[in-house]
């Protein structure tokens, strides 16, 4: 826009000279003539402003590059007014995904398919230094190679259970502190590093399923030895509370005692309203005799 901006004025321009001379000369037409010339002038001086209005969108900032020299600051989202000979390279600051799927040695030389993603973006402020020191394509010149290269050497120090098993968080771990270290100086922000699904060889896989139902089972046979000695503790338990109220008992059953409730249960059948004879024998073992009458 900024070159037919400059023609129209340039045109303008003319016109409006020639309608000048028209006039002086007497020609009809003169005052169509500078009237176009005008409007030539006005349109282009219109063009040339609005070619150095640059929109940046949400989540994007400008580069700017004026004949190969690239300027240090970056200009941000909305609108921004400047130089009509600049080009404006936009750039991401969004929150992107990397996802990638590879073959990476554990640590007992074993293949293992993993399917990693990366959660990345830019910083806004390094925009202007990623564009002059590795260009547009940076993901496939600096992030997938660094990518790659972390996850194998990251893999390599486990082995292929712990890839599979619970290992898998301290993996994630490692991948992001890697990827971050490397990346950071480079304008790059990791977000967070995703073991997606982890794939072994089948004997490796069916090997570590075994050991992993066989523990179970041992966990499960420890459960039930531990329920069975609780069982047995209860009714130990339960035998010595019926030992001891049973030595109770018979500590407290003296023969006084016996005799005198002996003596009350006969004084209740004396006073019964029915007519009750009762022989007492001179024995205390002796059991009583009772004759109820009518």
């Amino acid at each position: 826009m900024f070159i037919p901006g400059l023609l129209f004025i340039v045109i303008g321009i003319a016109l409006t000279i020639a309608g000048i001379s028209a006039k002086k000369s007497g020609n009809i037409q003169a005052a169509t003539i500078g009237l176009v010339g005008k409007v030539g002038i006005v349109v282009g001086i219109l063009m040339l402003v609005a070619s150095g209005i640059r929109i940046i969108g949400p989540g994007e900032v400008g580069v700017l590059d004026l004949f190969g020299k690239v300027s240090d600051k970056e200009i941000h989202s909305g609108v921004n007014l400047v130089n009509p000979l600049m080009n404006v390279h936009h750039f991401s600051i969004k929150t992107q995904e990397m996802q990638e799927s590879m073959l990476v040695p554990s640590q007992e030389g074993l293949q293992v398919d993993l399917e990693v993603s990366i959660l990345y973006k830019m910083k806004p402020d390094a925009a202007s230094e990623i564009f002059k020191t590795i260009g547009p394509n940076f993901e496939s010149i600096i992030i997938l190679p660094t990518f790659r290269s972390t996850v194998r050497n990251v893999s390599v120090q486990y082995d292929a259970k712990a890839l599979y098993t619970s290992g898998r968080e301290i993996i994630s771990k490692y991948l992001l502190e890697g990827m971050q270290v490397a990346l950071d100086e480079r304008g790059f922000i990791i977000e967070k590093v995703l073991l997606r699904s982890i794939r072994l060889p089948d004997t490796v896989t069916n090997a570590i399923e075994d050991k992993l139902k066989a523990d179970q089972e041992a966990q499960k046979m420890e459960f039930v030895l531990e329920k069975s000695k609780l069982e047995a503790e209860q009714k130990r338990i339960e035998a010595v509370g019926i030992k001891d109220a049973n030595k109770i008992i018979a500590e407290g059953l003296t023969s006084s005692y016996i005799r005198w409730y002996r003596i009350e249960m006969l004084r209740e059948l004396v006073n019964s309203p029915n007519n009750t004879i009762i022989i007492i024998p001179e024995e205390l073992k002796s059991v009583p005799m009772i004759m109820m009458g009518n």
